[in-house]
């Protein structure tokens, strides 16, 4: 899962680059891949192998 580690990291590399709507753009990019991530993992069913 390192898609939200890289959009992270252009959003701040956006922010220190003055670019301010983008960066915000990419936060909402991240956020996004989040709230996929918690909605398919609070969804699927747990595989336990024991």
């Amino acid at each position: 899962m390192m898609l939200p580690f890289v959009t992270s990291l252009l959003s701040a590399w956006f922010a220190w680059r003055g670019r301010r709507d983008a960066s915000i753009g990419w936060w909402f990019v991240t956020l996004a891949i989040y709230i996929a991530w918690c909605f398919y993992h609070m969804t699927s069913s747990l595989n336990i192998s024991l």
